[in-house]
Formats: structure tokens, C-alpha cells, sequence
């Protein structure tokens, strides 16, 4: 969801210079922490994340000549994500910090009976820069809004509008001793002109014997077990989505689709500091795709293929670095 727009201009960044930008940010960051990396917190702000996940296999498959066969064999689809946060502005009431983010999407729903294997899986990408802002009051509100540019398709970076958007989100929150209490929204406006609105709840509560509460609806809803300073159990439900302009680099006949995913995942996990600043997980459970398919985006987006509704295994492992408060 977000703002389409128009995006004319070429962004052709050398590999070399964001090598060095993002060797910056995590030197800042760590030089932000050096300070305080004798105490461990699970719970603290992490800067940097990579993800391994399982998003489910396809039921039905897209020959290249066109219709749907069913698929006969379980090929699930993945995505690796990484995600680094940096600094911009942090002292006083107000601050900003940075966001990169690249998601790798691999979707195994095209058959070739040409190839070997049959199946060829649909390689997505997803590039976003964004900026968060928070600001805090002297009477426990604050504000936290999320501004970002996104370009999402199957090339790796995508000058067409259709693979643009602008993602826009803010909480009003209160906080005290016991947790958090928020409500916002997602709002967006694509290039078509139509509207978007998701509205957002917040909710943290910390409850007896080290649990706590972390929900932001309709995003997660999770139950947390802290069994020390550096580790915790949890459980729950998480949201993932994924929209995705394709171009025709699978096939010809997908050119102008967008490939679009709902998925809930309950799961099971455990996260640990193996040092004060890294940090690893492991997550496990079952993935239901509520919808994954290739969709038109006219007026209103209209379905063209169904990849198949099934519950299937979910599995995430993953790698952090975190501040230490």
C-alpha cells in the first residue's frame, strides 16, 4: 500500500559508493553504543536485520502457453530481507534516523516444460528508503511517523512509475510504567488516483512473570516470554505482504501484472544475544496465504491468476545487531 508516482529519474548509484555509505551508517551506529556494550538487552533498538523466511508453496502453477495446472510437487517461496537503520538526528525531542531496506522475493509459480525441473521461480526485488520521525511531549505522548520511497518489481531497480511508490504511516501513542497505548494509520494514493486507509492500534503491556503483550493491529499480535536479559520466547501472529510490478523478464505474457501476497503466519520463536550486540532467531510455525496471485491494476485491481490458498510450514531465521539501551 502506499502513494504511486512517477519516477522518471534514473537512479544508478555506483556499487562502490553504497558499500561505503552503508560501512558509515554501521560505524556510526556502533560508535553510538560503544559506550554501553557491557549490558545486553533483547529488547533493545535493533539497526540492522537480516531474514531468512519461507512464504508458502503455490497450488497452482502459470504455463507459459497460458491457463493453470496444478502443482505436484511442494516448492516454497522465500525471502531474504535486510534492513539497516542509521542516525540523523538524535539528541532533543525530536529524532530522525534512516532506513534502508532490500527485500530478495523468490515465487515459484511459472512452469516451463522446457526446463529440466519444470518450475521457475519469479525473482522479485524491493528497494525502499525511508525516514522515521519521533517526537516526544513532557505529558508521555509522542508522535512516530514513517516516510519512504519504494521501488518493487522484477527488475532490480525499475525506472516505470508502476514499480514506485511513496509509503507513508503515523502513531499518536501514550506511554507509561506499564506499556504503550497508540492509534494511527497507513494512508496512501497510487498513481491511478485511488485511495488507500489502514488503520493502526497500537498496544504493549508488560504482565506478571516477565510477559508482555506487543500488538499493532493489523500487523502482529504477539505474546513475549523474557527469560533473561539477552533471551526470549514468543508467540503469535504476524502479517506479511508483498506487491510487486513485473515487467515480462519471467514471461511474456506477465508484462503489466503486478504479483500481490497476504500472508498470516502463526508462529513460535525464540530470539537470543549471543553478545551485547548480536543478536540471532529462529521462528516456526504455519504460513496461510489469504492472497497470492497476479492481479491487473486498473481503477480497481482485478485477479488474473490464482496461485492457490493452502496452510503450509513457515520458517524464519534470522540475525540482528542491536543498541544497547
Amino acid at each position: 500500500m502506499g502513494l504511486k508516482t512517477v519516477w522518471k529519474k534514473k537512479a544508478e548509484k555506483p556499487v562502490r559508493a553504497r558499500g561505503k555509505v552503508c560501512l558509515f551508517c554501521v560505524c556510526s551506529l556502533l560508535a553510538f553504543g560503544s559506550k554501553k556494550l557491557k549490558s545486553q538487552d533483547i529488547s533493545a533498538t535493533r539497526f540492522f536485520n537480516i531474514d531468512y523466511q519461507t512464504l508458502g508453496s503455490p497450488s497452482q502453477l502459470v504455463p507459459r502457453q497460458g491457463g493453470l495446472i496444478p502443482a505436484n510437487t511442494y516448492e516454497p517461496n522465500h525471502l531474504i530481507k535486510a534492513e539497516l537503520k542509521f542516525p540523523v538526528k538524535l539528541r532533543g525531542k525530536t529524532r530522525i534516523f534512516g532506513e534502508l531496506q532490500y527485500n530478495n522475493e523468490y515465487i515459484f509459480g511459472v512452469y516451463s516444460p522446457i526446463d529440466d525441473d519444470g518450475v521457475d521461480p519469479i525473482k522479485l526485488h524491493q528497494s525502499s528508503f525511508s525516514f522515521i520521525v519521533s517526537h516526544k511531549f513532557s505529558n508521555g505522548y509522542s508522535i512516530l511517523g514513517k516516510f519512504g520511497l519504494e521501488n518493487s518489481s522484477d527488475r532490480f531497480w525499475s525506472s516505470d512509475h508502476n514499480s514506485v511508490s511513496l509509503n507513508n504511516s503515523f502513531l499518536v501513542q501514550k506511554e507509561n510504567t506499564n506499556g504503550k497505548f497508540g492509534l494511527g494509520a497507513s494512508c496512501g494514493l497510487n498513481y491511478l488516483g485511488n485511495m488507500s486507509f489502514v488503520p493502526l492500534i497500537l498496544y504493549q503491556r508488560k504482565l506478571p512473570r516477565n510477559w508482555e503483550l506487543d500488538l499493532l493491529l493489523p500487523a502482529k499480535v504477539l505474546a513475549i516470554k523474557n527469560l533473561s536479559n539477552s533471551s526470549r520466547f514468543l508467540m503469535g501472529v504476524k502479517g506479511s505482504t508483498g506487491n510487486y510490478y513485473l515487467s515480462g523478464l519471467a514471461m511474456d505474457n506477465l508484462s503489466g501484472l503486478n504479483y500481490r501476497r497476504l500472508n498470516a503466519n502463526a508462529i513460535v520463536g525464540y530470539e537470543k544475544l549471543i553478545t551485547p550486540l548480536v543478536g540471532i532467531g529462529v521462528e516456526a510455525g504455519a504460513t496461510l496465504p489469504l492472497q497470492s496471485g497476479l492481479y491487473r491494476q486498473e481503477q480497481r485491481w482485478q485477479q488474473v491468476h490464482n496461485f492457490g490458498q493452502k496452510v503450509d510450514p513457515y520458517f524464519n531465521f534470522k540475525i540482528f545487531f542491536a543498541i544497547p539501551k
